[in-house]
């Protein structure tokens, strides 16, 4: 009988002219995002590779230079396009990509892509993620709102009350008509994005991706479901197509882009951001003046040169067996660094306390606890990107090191030390860091998926005449 029910369904779903329309423009929207997504992804990997390695090679064949000097040469640490930036870009083009590595500065990640693009590029970039979280919910919401209501609309409700079918098998054989469709757009959307990954990829750790794009996908369906869920129950509830439609509308409306718009103004008024000029003014003061009776900047070298002396056993720095300007370059590079490394982790701390602000929002939007699940599954995250800027500042200090450890020696370096300071490269953190991390939102989709059985359950209640 559900069988029956589900095939009824299907067919008057596809005898409608605008049901028909509707497909063919969902089908070509998604094969406008499967395009923009793989042409970004093949494009952006590409160009990054190429900085990074001509970077490099213009810095290990730079000639003979004094050693600190040729370090101020330095190179760019690139940030490699996401393997699943085809399926979500998330933050990509609005933190930026390369790292600039020379010594006494810690670098800020620049070049944002987003400062390129023309305004309508504040609407988000249209991909596979972008289609998933917002194109695909209304698409639902579209299909589902009249799937109960026209019933009573039509005035067929009693008759199909009164057949042999029970209320239970109506219910399931309209909520199954329903998903059977979202999950040929899944269907179709995820063969198509596995084989344009398979096309475009070039790495070599196939497993890792697999494991990150099942992921994605078991995510995706668990949203979907959801959607579709309250599309069928609020059809049922309201019993008018247009009611239904409205609400189902205003729902999108605020959970697309009202809710995550508000918690982001109330994070930015709750923990205002660390200025430019504060954090400035932060480093210099603890970097001349010292924190917890570290003493000024001259009292330290002063205690430097002291330390130095006696570990060689000499009364001037004259008779020291190496040079005594890399010594304390690579000593102030050191206490420099950790005045850094606090001040940054102020503004992480900061930047985590308005991230916990708007992901604990998500309640309010199933939403945003996707498009976050999203992007960290995708390593296009806010928390995979302080992740790179960490490892090349750590880059950094060891370039430091070496080039220092050298220069005690020697007072001219030629490409083949040049050609010892080794290359950046960065990997994104595996699935399971991944998880971890999109653990949050996970917890907030299952409560959202009850929330929606509930209120499926409740509105079966009400399948009455």
């Amino acid at each position: 009988m559900i069988q029956l029910i589900i095939q009824k369904e299907l067919r008057e779903i596809f005898r409608t002219a605008k049901v028909v329309w509707l497909w063919v423009g969902v089908l070509i929207l998604m094969g406008l995002a499967l395009y923009n997504g793989y042409s970004y992804y093949r494009s952006h990997s590409q160009l990054l590779r190429e900085s990074q390695q001509g970077t490099y090679q213009q810095f290990i064949s730079q000639g003979d230079k004094n050693p600190h000097l040729g370090a101020h040469f330095g190179f760019y640490a690139y940030k490699p396009t996401a393997d699943l930036a085809m399926i979500d870009n998330g933050i990509e083009d609005y933190t930026g990509n390369s790292f600039y590595l020379e010594p006494h500065k810690r670098g800020v990640v620049r070049f944002r892509e987003v400062t390129d693009a023309t305004g309508i590029r504040s609407f988000g970039f249209f991909n596979v993620g972008y289609f998933a979280q917002f194109i695909l919910p209304l698409f639902i919401f579209l299909m589902a709102h009249n799937i109960f209501s026209k019933e009573w609309e039509n005035g067929t409700i009693k008759m199909i009350l009164s057949s042999k079918a029970s209320t239970t098998q109506i219910f399931t054989g309209k909520l199954l008509a329903c998903l059977i469709l979202v999950f040929s757009i899944l269907i179709i959307l995820g063969l198509s994005s596995l084989a344009l990954l398979r096309l475009g990829q070039e790495t070599e750790n196939w497993t890792s991706l697999l494991e990150a794009y099942a992921c994605y996908w078991l995510g995706l369906a668990l949203f979907s479901v959801l959607i579709t869920i309250i599309g069928v129950s609020v059809s049922l509830l309201t019993r008018n197509s247009s009611l239904s439609l409205v609400s189902l509308s205003g729902f999108w409306l605020l959970g697309v882009f009202l809710i995550p718009r508000l918690a982001s103004e109330l994070s930015k008024r709750m923990y205002p951001s660390i200025t430019s000029l504060e954090f400035e003014n932060t480093t210099f003061h603890e970097k001349e003046y010292g924190v917890n009776g570290e003493g000024t900047k001259d009292e330290r070298r002063a205690i430097l040169e002291k330390e130095t002396l006696k570990k060689y056993g000499v009364t001037r720095l004259e008779d020291l067996p190496v040079f005594y300007i890399p010594i304390t370059i690579e000593f102030f590079e050191e206490s420099d660094g950790k005045v850094m490394d606090r001040a940054y982790e102020a503004v992480d701390k900061n930047e985590s306390r308005q991230n916990a602000l708007v992901q604990a929002s998500a309640v309010l939007s199933p939403f945003l606890a996707f498009r976050d699940f999203s992007m960290r599954i995708t390593a296009t995250d806010m928390k995979t990107h302080n992740d790179f800027a960490e490892k090349a500042e750590l880059h950094r200090r060891k370039v430091g090191v070496i080039v220092d450890d050298f220069y005690q020696k020697n007072t001219v370096a030629g490409n083949d030390f040049w050609k010892t300071v080794p290359q950046f490269t960065y990997h994104a953190p595996g699935i399971a860091w991944r998880l971890t991390s999109a653990a949050p939102s996970i917890l907030i989709l299952f409560g959202w998926t009850l929330g929606s059985i509930l209120l499926m359950l409740f509105s079966y209640r009400k399948m009455t005449v």
